[in-house]
């Protein structure tokens, strides 16, 4: 579930389609002075530096006429955190994938294929309980009050306030308003329901298959 989860998240976060459907959405190019072309070039900025392929967020794009840096100091420390964050979220999946494998393959090999596919559903039935239970408390949390979930998230995860951004000052919060996170958090949540409830009917097929 943990590796489910972990990897809707990133699925989402790196497809550059959907930053390009978000920004017209929100009408990023109004709200930034930028133009879509600049918007893609800072998206993929972006993704370079949380995936470790730059070193930096130095990209000067035209901003209301005038050659300018995108982000400034205050947004750039705020990516360090964030790039942090996304690194022990990617260790995590890597080691809960990891874990599930091992322990997998060690009951594959102690119970036998018929007994391990029956463990496994039984088991399954009650994780895609929980999982249901998880998208109902987290899709009601996005629909009433997800404001207040994206800043208790914020809160939670940053030790400073460097995620509180001016929308005076900060392009980077224009570029993602709100509307942008709930769009992203939703797809997320989408992807992991539909990834973990795919998984029964894989797991039913070879139960039938190796206990006939």
């Amino acid at each position: 579930m943990v590796f489910c989860i972990l990897f809707s998240v990133f699925t989402v976060a790196n497809t550059n389609s959907f930053y390009t459907e978000q920004y017209a959405a929100v009408n990023a190019e109004k709200a930034t002075g930028m133009s879509m072309e600049d918007l893609d070039k800072t998206t993929a900025m972006l993704l370079d530096y949380l995936n470790d392929r730059r070193d930096d967020l130095d990209l000067q794009v035209e901003k209301w006429g005038e050659a300018k840096l995108v982000f400034n100091e205050r947004e750039i420390s705020h990516m360090v955190d964030v790039k942090n964050l996304y690194a022990t979220a990617a260790k995590v999946m890597y080691i809960s994938l990891a874990l599930a494998l091992i322990i997998m393959a060690y009951l594959f090999k102690k119970d036998g294929k018929a007994q391990f596919f029956i463990s496994a559903v039984k088991g399954y039935k009650t994780s895609l309980a929980v999982a249901i239970i998880l998208c109902v408390i987290f899709g009601v949390a996005f629909t009433v009050g997800f404001n207040s979930f994206w800043t208790l998230f914020h809160e939670i995860v940053f030790t400073n306030d460097l995620w509180l951004l001016d929308p005076r000052t900060s392009t980077m919060i224009n570029m993602y308003p709100l509307p942008f996170w709930l769009a992203m958090c939703t797809d997320m949540l989408i992807r992991f329901a539909v990834i973990f409830i795919a998984i029964f009917p894989v797991l039913n097929t070879m139960k039938k298959y190796f206990t006939r």
